[in-house]
């Protein structure tokens, strides 16, 4: 398999590690006057305490934040009742979240065009989450997958060039180069994962 980009936009969406549950919910918030953006890993409660202490082991820079789930959504809804999931009302008893990254100013802004194409695919109206009032959406594994990549990247970044190079650069990798980014940029023993994704799309270190 190939780790660089890869030409074309097209990307299949496959049955993820819990069937169709939907494993990723994507948030925007009103905070301080300002639209922010956040993305969410849902997981077995006791799988979200073993990834956090694997990282609290490897003693990292790099820390697992694991939310309610009540918290993760805007509303009195589970992830089943959100747009973007299918119409099976999954038990969520004894799920979490982790979150990965919150993004804010003109990185909410550069990953929209992200969240456009990913939502394209889902045939999912981005509007839910780029504009409006705060909401929620659920997302497959491999639509959260992709955007976990991004979002991760592009979380220190700053400069708009850079940020939409890597929103742009994400959104043409093929889904096995995803799953292949996102196993390093989420394991406690590849710090560098993130990094080395921002040198290849938009020559950042």
């Amino acid at each position: 398999m190939s780790h660089g980009i890869t030409e074309g936009n097209s990307f299949a969406f496959t049955t993820g590690a819990y069937g169709n549950r939907p494993t990723f919910v994507l948030t925007r918030r009103r905070v301080d006057d300002q639209h922010e953006i956040t993305l969410y890993e849902l997981v077995p409660e006791d799988i979200a305490t073993a990834r956090q202490e694997r990282f609290d082991r490897a003693q990292k820079s790099v820390k697992i934040t694991v939310c309610e789930l009540s918290e993760t959504i805007i509303g009195d809804h589970t992830p089943s009742e959100l747009p973007g999931a299918d119409d099976t009302a999954y038990d969520w008893d004894g799920w979490s979240g982790i979150r990965i990254a919150t993004l804010r100013g003109g990185a909410f802004n550069e990953v929209s065009f992200l969240i456009e194409s990913t939502f394209r695919e889902l045939d999912l109206d981005p509007e839910i989450v780029c504009t409006g009032d705060p909401a929620s959406v659920s997302l497959t594994e491999a639509a959260g997958v992709r955007l976990s990549i991004a979002f991760r990247a592009m979380k220190p970044m700053r400069r708009r060039d850079r940020l939409r190079a890597i929103a742009k650069g994400v959104d043409q990798m093929s889904l096995g180069e995803c799953y292949y980014w996102h196993a390093k940029a989420r394991s406690p023993n590849s710090p560098g994962g993130c990094k080395a994704l921002r040198v290849l799309l938009a020559d950042h270190i």
